[in-house]
């Protein structure tokens, strides 16, 4: 069996292991039980989350850099870019609009029964409208290790453009031993991503049965139901 299929495999029988665990849980252990349980076991969840966070920023440096050095000539990067620009832009729409349908005809979450937190609690999060000299600006970094180190995609993103373009233009005779390692650094990453997976079935077990240890069967039910309603809205 291939390695791929055995993780989807192992995904859906630890998905199982995480339904059945929670709703026994949730059924015959006492509420301090089920808060300690639904508290600590995502541990695994966070972890994973933090591995998959861990290898974004040199991924992405390395293979959008090496792809563009790859291309050659300037004008090929401009046609190149211009069109994932295009499609870029179009997946991000249709995304959003798919998005507002879904949560306009079913209002996901509302049987979860979830406490609304008080006004005055502090999520956090910043709250500040996000204006059009805000958001450009957002995507020029001032340093890419801070970039890096705070997992801002979009800057990373913008500043291997510019490497990768600025590399090319040298040509591959002083390019070459640059897009030779960050290959290898890219292949590297694939390979440390792929070892990342193979969390994610834990990763799962622990995010299904903390849930459905504290909400219950009702929380697993919501989902299949919402999806039902959506395509019969659609179909």
């Amino acid at each position: 069996m291939a390695s791929a299929n055995k993780l989807t495999l192992f995904i859906v029988i630890f998905m199982l292991l995480g339904i059945l665990s929670g709703a026994a849980i949730h059924a015959y252990a006492g509420q301090t039980t089920i808060t300690a349980w639904s508290e600590n076991i995502t541990l695994l969840t966070d972890v994973f989350l933090r591995l998959i966070k861990m290898v974004i920023a040199p991924l992405v440096f390395s293979t959008l850099t090496v792809g563009i050095m790859r291309l050659g000539e300037t004008a090929t990067i401009g046609r190149v870019g211009g069109k994932a620009m295009v499609w870029f832009i179009t997946s991000s729409i249709l995304s959003i609009l798919v998005g507002l349908v879904i949560v306009t005809l079913e209002h996901p979450g509302a049987g979860l029964n979830l406490a609304i937190p008080k006004e005055s609690v502090d999520t956090g999060l910043a709250v500040s409208g996000m204006s059009l000299k805000g958001f450009l600006t957002h995507t020029i970094p001032t340093s890419i290790t801070e970039a890096m180190s705070n997992n801002e995609i979009l800057q990373i993103v913008v500043f291997s453009m510019f490497f990768g373009i600025a590399g090319a233009s040298l040509g591959e005779k002083f390019n070459a031993p640059l897009v030779a390692a960050l290959n290898v650094v890219s292949h590297i990453m694939l390979k440390v991503t792929g070892y990342v997976m193979y969390v994610a079935p834990l990763a799962i077990f622990a995010a299904i049965s903390s849930v459905i240890a504290s909400q219950g069967w009702g929380s697993c039910l919501i989902t299949p139901r919402l999806s039902a309603d959506t395509m019969s809205r659609f179909c």
